[in-house]
């Protein structure tokens, strides 16, 4: 039997009790005759009592972080700890505006006006750009996705023309770096990753409690704090640095305002927290592959693309992409043959060479020879 009964454990439980009560008027060997009296009575009873055990496990499921999912993690998570899942965020993006000529004078570019990129994604300012009659610009100004998820964090020169007119129609937007923190709502695997580092970070000042609360921002997937040392000693400098970015590394001053504004309450009163963007490093990957007999090598090839990608994505600033992850993660690939010359590049583990870098591998930087 299982943990818990099922219909047919509940039905031959009644069976036997049929079968072994004592002087009963019912004949006993009717039980296991399909459509009669007592059949059906064990039997609607064994199901009622199926129902009442699947329901007595969603309870008992929803008070484990491990088990409980969906609205029961919401409910565990805020109940005991406070916490809440991260929603369906908006990317956000920094625009510089600029024009040709100050003709048309002076003026206001109103926010909520949009901007969009060819293909359609919109965004609108955050707040008003004033021009002075004889400004050409670049005005720097922050904008937000007017619709939420990952399809916001658009490439760097994406944006290039306004939805809505300006006062001035010459008037262009450009985005020199790419959007960042768009994002679906948290998933359950996510938000019990984000919960386990809670009790990790009680202790408040502590990198890992400043490290956590970076991540409490929505649109903030990957986060690292550094304790900034003078160069000299080697002794503890009295601030830190923290590098933040979003599941692409990537991350806007929109993104950058709300950690620093939620650090006050996880970093150690009168200690400095410098916030500071990654840098996404990208990493080339080449793979010399061979595979089993019949095995369709073109999808081999991507599904061994997609795990190398995957080994990369939520890799922290300053942490290192080991050439020994990679090659375990080409293993899982059914059909593929990994020996100990098949990845190619690169040839050693690959170390950060700064704090606020952020390694990546994108697809195309995956190649097989």
């Amino acid at each position: 039997m299982a943990d818990l009964p099922n219909r047919l454990d509940l039905f031959d439980v009644a069976r036997r009790y049929v079968r072994l009560a004592p002087n009963t008027r019912i004949n006993p060997d009717l039980v296991d005759v399909p459509g009669s009296d007592i059949n059906l009575v064990c039997g609607v009873g064994s199901t009622i009592g199926e129902n009442l055990s699947a329901a007595f496990a969603r309870c008992v499921r929803g008070q484990f972080f491990d088990t409980a999912r969906k609205d029961q993690l919401d409910r565990l998570a805020a109940d005991r700890l406070g916490m809440t899942r991260l929603p369906e965020t908006p990317a956000s993006v920094d625009l510089a505006l600029t024009r040709p000529s100050f003709a048309a004078g002076a003026g206001t570019v109103s926010a909520g006006l949009r901007v969009q990129t060819a293909d359609g994604t919109q965004f609108s300012l955050d707040v008003d750009v004033v021009f002075g009659a004889t400004d050409l610009g670049p005005k720097a100004v922050a904008a937000t996705a007017v619709i939420a998820g990952p399809t916001g964090n658009v490439p760097a020169l994406a944006i290039a023309s306004f939805l809505d007119s300006p006062f001035d129609p010459t008037i262009v937007p450009t985005n020199a770096a790419p959007g960042a923190g768009g994002a679906l709502a948290e998933s359950d695997a996510q938000f019990k990753g984000r919960i386990r580092g809670f009790f990790a970070a009680i202790r408040r000042g502590v990198l890992g409690a400043i490290t956590f609360g970076a991540t409490q921002v929505p649109g903030v997937v990957i986060a690292t704090a550094f304790e900034i040392v003078n160069p000299g000693t080697g002794l503890p400098a009295g601030a830190v640095q923290l590098v933040v970015g979003d599941a692409n590394g990537n991350a806007t001053t929109d993104m950058l305002q709300a950690v620093q504004d939620i650090m006050i309450q996880y970093r150690a009163a009168g200690i400095p927290v410098y916030i500071t963007a990654g840098v996404v490093v990208p990493e080339p990957v080449s793979w010399r592959l061979s595979y089993l007999t019949g095995v369709n090598t073109v999808q081999a090839q991507e599904d061994v693309r997609a795990v190398t990608v995957a080994i990369s994505q939520f890799l922290a600033p300053g942490s290192p992409l080991y050439r020994g992850s990679l090659i375990a993660a080409a293993k899982t690939v059914p059909g593929v043959i990994i020996s100990s010359d098949s990845l190619v590049a690169p040839a050693g583990d690959v170390f950060p060479v700064d704090n606020t870098h952020i390694i990546r591998v994108l697809a195309t930087d995956v190649t097989f020879l």
